[in-house]
């Protein structure tokens, strides 16, 4: 017995599986209090911005808030219309937001509140549960806390990942849908007349009711169309021109509000029972008592709010990265799903609808020169004034000005017809998948829209890859490539991307036969070789593993702590996590200068439209890197191994791929409109040169006789010139 417990022993003590448990026990509990510290400081990034913040920056801060508090009362109220509740809730919708994005936001430029797409989403769901008899308000409170139960699942434990299986064709497709149901939805406002539910049945109603248009409406109606339109074409003439007419175009809806409710009140108000055209009557008595939604709803509104939970989180991040990139600074997509859930979870105990990033506003909190998150106290704080004081007045704004401020609104967020187009020129399930969304949604409803289309591409590329053919070759490259054997390479996330260190070859960077020295990548060169498709659902992962290791492993020309105090970003986002990279990785302070970039794409077999989309941005953020401008620095994202039906898939993107021949013969010829270098003795040979070629080519001091492919805009986007390596 004592032999079999002694055996017992020994084989525990020895057992690698419980030493590595071990060891990495002692780890996690000797790490944890610190990782707590951090992982809670993360959740409040107003702690890191705010000891480097500025005071000549508040007075940028103050006037972006105003402009913002301005444009949220109509748009609050209009978008509490769409959702079918009344307007004050959509005043109670928007003053905890912008407290909240003060302390959690990490975009300076947000806007938060409620959104023509989130009260379409709303209205939806309150239509199927009224008939219970529960108020529209109670419903929409219930599935604010609901969405915002989904962001915080989903932003605490960091599953942002799980949205990139709605590509971007499909989130234009339903959002363009969504738009013109949003539109149809106006009509009885616009028009005084009464329609059925559902498009087909508003379009038919809509012509069929022509004469019977009630004329003080629809005079009130369409002529706030028109002032918009007017007020909105003189910024953007004159803007630049004059300060006051850029605030004019800027503030247009606010404008016509009180031009349109100062007539309303001068016309109706001897006579509130019977008015010439119908009235908003928005009462409110200040913030309501904060109140628990019922409890019996929230299991029956929790599944049908991941609609509204998907298309607030998608257009949040779109909107917030969207923004970052354009201002030179960095969020974290996981601390904004956080503070969209704190935000709805909260917002729900006051009545409120679900809320998320409007694109709008937020464009024009950039265009104002806001420089931090600090704007929010002043936004929010007249959001509050307006309830406390402004209600009375917001009793006589006619419907017919809200709906016309709807439609000018929604209108800016239709995706072009050309847009689909391109989807079609690129990529035939694109295509499909943004149709299969745009009309489910405009038609039957936006969950089933977006659900179809989702797995219709997901169904699309599992078979592509399950019945995907090997090709058997039965010609041997002109050129075999020298042997090489990539040495320990950096540590790299989820394994999906590698990044080689190493390639065997000649010592003197010629090519022989069976050549034995070794010569090691430049250290300013990363070359990655994705192993899997560059797809929707994995696009942006992959580029952001490359982004890590470019930051971890070399250093910019610029960096942005070398910058003065009086242009220095608000953001420190960036510059931390790069330092935390560096510090896990063992590198240095200050790694050598970056000098190019290559992705060998020979195991890529297929890239779609959000796949080129992520490269784009790739290339992008490292011109931002470098500080590429006119003049100055050029640092390229280069290819090797592009198989051709990748290649003609850039080319139907837009993108024509330059290719630097071999022997350096050169001659002219078109890809996609522009220059190809090809080789003039081997007409019509388009062979690709090797990796350790294009690394070679990538170096400052390497050989310029060798084929590289290099990404080259065209049709529509900005190219930088015709580059040759």
């Amino acid at each position: 017995m004592m032999e079999h417990l002694n055996r017992f022993a020994s084989a525990l003590s020895q057992d690698v599986t419980l030493q590595r448990a071990r060891r990495d026990g002692v780890r996690v509990v000797r790490a944890l209090p610190r990782a707590t510290s951090d992982y809670i400081i993360e959740k409040a990034p107003v702690v890191q911005w705010a000891p480097q913040y500025q005071p000549r920056w508040i007075l940028y801060d103050v006037l972006a808030g105003i402009t913002i508090g301005v444009l949220l009362i109509p748009q609050a109220l209009a978008y509490a219309k769409i959702a079918t509740i009344p307007g004050q809730y959509g005043l109670m919708s928007s003053w905890l937001p912008n407290f909240l994005y003060f302390i959690m936001g990490t975009s300076k430029d947000m806007s938060t509140g409620p959104t023509s797409l989130m009260g379409l989403l709303t209205a939806e769901i309150i239509r199927d549960f009224t008939q219970d008899g529960f108020s529209p308000q109670t419903i929409a409170s219930t599935t604010a806390m609901c969405v915002g139960i989904w962001c915080l699942v989903v932003g605490l434990f960091k599953l942002g990942f799980l949205l990139e299986f709605v590509s971007i064709p499909v989130l234009n497709g339903f959002i363009s849908a969504a738009g013109i149901v949003i539109m149809l939805g106006q009509i009885p406002s616009l028009f005084g007349v009464k329609v059925g539910s559902g498009t087909g049945t508003i379009i038919h109603d809509l012509f069929k009711q022509i004469p019977d248009f009630d004329g003080p409406t629809t005079g009130v109606g369409l002529g706030g169309i028109v002032l918009l339109l007017i007020l909105q074409k003189v910024g953007e003439k004159w803007g630049k021109k004059s300060k006051a007419l850029w605030l004019v175009g800027l503030a247009r809806s606010a404008i016509v509000l009180v031009l349109f409710t100062g007539m309303s009140y001068g016309i109706n108000k001897n006579r509130v029972d019977d008015p010439v055209f119908d009235l908003s009557k928005v009462k409110s008595d200040g913030i309501n008592a904060p109140k628990m939604v019922p409890t019996t709803l929230i299991p029956r509104v929790f599944p049908r709010a991941v609609a509204p939970f998907l298309a607030a989180t998608i257009e949040h991040l779109a909107i917030a990265k969207g923004f970052a990139r354009r201002n030179g600074y960095v969020i974290d997509p996981a601390q904004e799903l956080v503070y969209l859930g704190v935000t709805n979870f909260f917002n729900s105990f006051f009545s409120s609808m679900p809320v998320g990033g409007a694109m709008s506003r937020t464009a024009v909190n950039s265009a104002t020169g806001v420089k931090s998150p600090a704007y929010g106290l002043v936004a929010g704080g007249f959001v509050v004034l307006s309830i406390f004081e402004l209600t009375p007045a917001l009793f006589w704004i006619p419907k017919a000005t809200l709906a016309a401020i709807i439609v000018l609104a929604v209108w800016s967020i239709l995706t072009s017809p050309k847009v689909f187009y391109h989807y079609w020129r690129t990529s035939l399930t694109d295509f499909t998948a943004s149709q299969l969304a745009f009309w489910i949604t405009l038609f039957v409803s936006t969950e089933i829209g977006i659900g179809v289309a989702v797995g219709f591409q997901l169904v699309v590329h599992i078979l592509s890859t399950t019945f995907s053919r090997i090709n058997r070759e039965t010609v041997f490259p002109l050129s075999p490539p020298s042997s090489s054997q990539p040495q320990e390479s950096a540590a790299t996330p989820a394994g999906s991307i590698n990044t080689t260190t190493s390639i065997d070859n000649d010592n003197n960077g010629s090519r022989g036969a069976g050549g034995s020295g070794r010569r090691v990548i430049p250290s300013g060169i990363h070359v990655f070789t994705p192993h899997v498709p560059i797809i929707f659902f994995n696009a942006f992962a992959l580029k952001a593993q490359c982004w890590d290791l470019i930051q971890t492993y070399t250093s910019s020309p610029s960096p942005a702590a070398l910058a003065s105090p009086s242009s220095r970003n608000w953001s420190t986002a960036g510059q931390r996590r790069a330092r935390l990279l560096r510090a896990r990785a063992g590198v240095s302070t200050d790694p050598p200068t970056i000098e190019g970039v290559v992705l060998d794409l020979r195991n890529v077999a297929a890239i779609d439209t959000t796949g080129i989309v992520s490269l784009r941005d790739l290339r992008d953020d490292l011109k931002a890197y470098v500080g590429d401008n006119d003049g100055g620095r050029k640092v390229e994202v280069k290819l090797v191994g592009v198989t051709e039906g990748v290649r003609r898939r850039f080319e139907r993107f837009g993108w024509g791929l330059v290719e630097v021949s071999r022997r350096g013969f050169e001659s002219q010829g078109s890809v996609a409109g522009e220059s190809v270098v090809g080789d003039s003795k081997d007409e019509g040979l388009k062979e690709y040169m090797f990796l350790e070629d294009a690394v070679w080519d990538c170096g400052s001091g390497g050989r310029r006789d060798r084929e590289v492919v290099v990404l080259r805009e065209s049709g529509g986007f900005k190219g930088n010139g015709d580059e040759k390596v």
